[in-house]
């Protein structure tokens, strides 16, 4: 680890890479967890640095598109500490180079980086371009660091670079689910497909004492099972797959619903909650049952560690919602030490309970995801440590 001492500018001109990619709805952020925790870094750097530069991805955009520009993050920047957050529309050039030097606001955003093909593409002229009016570089973006993209793999070969420390909290956070060293470790997956997570699955299922399965992927596992499921979610191609996960060695562990919430038509709201044996053909589960509800709480409520990645069904509908706001409500008041996986889970919480409640929300989603499946991650442990 490389410790930097305490005195005044030392960092110089310092460019961070964030996770800013959060969810704008016609110009307003419907999530901000992601800035938030972004700007935790502050606390540690402001004092040491010259100026502070934030650069962040968001979306997919196809081209330069004002849908997918950073303006509306650095204005919820700015709102939250207070003091102006400096947008650059643009990711390097003169007119950067300009802004860095003149601006009055020490802290800036330059534009959207995959509005250059360079960073997808992690092209070094585009690297060396974006780093060049900067001292030194900080990646801070663990919902990125499974990308091999310019901002994770090549902007730290020009500078003085460091791993932040919102990275270091999430592999502290993640690594401890993954040793094996803690009892009544319980995970709790839940949302639509089996394929997404089966890589997770299977690296994890040897670790837990149970895990319990919900949302719609758990269809996939009673199909195999020889379960009527109606019309509801369905991966036949992976049925063989479920089918191995339930009658191996770990097998037992695998707590699927025994009833749930279902319809037989998801714009009508209708619901009517029913046992597993009396799914009819024209049924689609929606939600897990009281039952399943109950038995879940108890396993978690007995647990001395929580995992826990996506909803027990469509709590997007109020009428659908029962068990991920039950489920979500047990958990945050549990006694276990509690890591949520990111994405709809948040959601959720936001929804139905305080994110105050949860020991430790990853920003990482997919990156969460690879890294619990055991894979190495390429923005992760390649730069030394950021010690103030």
């Amino acid at each position: 680890m490389t410790e930097i001492s305490s005195s005044v500018n030392n960092l110089g001109n310092v460019l961070i890479r964030s996770d800013l990619n959060v969810p704008i709805i016609n110009g307003v952020i419907s999530d901000d967890y992601r800035i938030y925790k972004s700007l935790e870094i502050l606390d540690k750097i402001y004092n040491n640095s010259k100026t502070i530069t934030f650069s962040s991805h968001l979306g997919r955009p196809q081209k330069n598109s004002l849908e997918y520009s950073l303006e509306p993050v650095a204005k919820k920047m700015s709102k939250i500490l207070n003091q102006n957050v400096n947008f650059i529309d643009e990711i390097y050039g003169k007119k950067v180079n300009e802004s860095i030097e003149n601006s009055e606001s020490k802290i800036n955003l330059i534009e959207n980086l995959r509005f250059h093909e360079g960073e997808v593409k992690n092209n070094d002229e585009f690297a060396k371009n974006v780093t060049r009016p900067f001292d030194s570089y900080i990646f801070d973006a663990f919902g990125a660091s499974h990308r091999s993209h310019a901002s994770v793999v090549s902007f730290g070969n020009y500078l003085d670079s460091y791993q932040g420390p919102l990275m270091n909290n999430e592999i502290e956070q993640l690594d401890k689910l993954l040793s094996n060293e803690k009892t009544g470790y319980v995970v709790l997956l839940g949302g639509a497909k089996i394929s997404d997570k089966l890589s997770l699955i299977n690296n994890l299922l040897p670790k837990v004492e149970h895990l319990l399965i919900g949302g719609g992927m758990c269809f996939t596992f009673l199909k195999s099972m020889g379960y009527e499921i109606g019309k509801s979610l369905l991966e036949d191609s992976f049925i063989s797959k479920a089918n191995d996960l339930l009658n191996s060695e770990h097998g037992h562990k695998i707590i699927l619903p025994s009833d749930f919430g279902v319809t037989e038509l998801i714009e009508s709201e209708i619901r009517e909650d029913i046992n597993i044996k009396d799914f009819r053909n024209n049924h689609i589960g929606i939600d897990i049952g009281p039952n399943t509800i109950s038995s879940f709480s108890s396993i978690l409520l007995s647990s001395k560690n929580i995992f826990w990645n996506g909803p027990m069904g469509v709590f997007e509908i109020e009428k659908f919602s029962k068990g991920t706001k039950e489920i979500t409500e047990i958990i945050a008041k549990s006694s276990a030490h509690t890591c949520i996986g990111g994405g709809d889970s948040v959601s959720a919480i936001n929804k139905f309970s305080d994110i105050k409640q949860f020991n430790h929300i990853s920003t990482g989603g997919g990156a969460s995801l690879e890294y619990l499946e055991g894979k190495k991650l390429p923005g992760v442990n390649i730069y030394n440590s950021l010690i103030i």
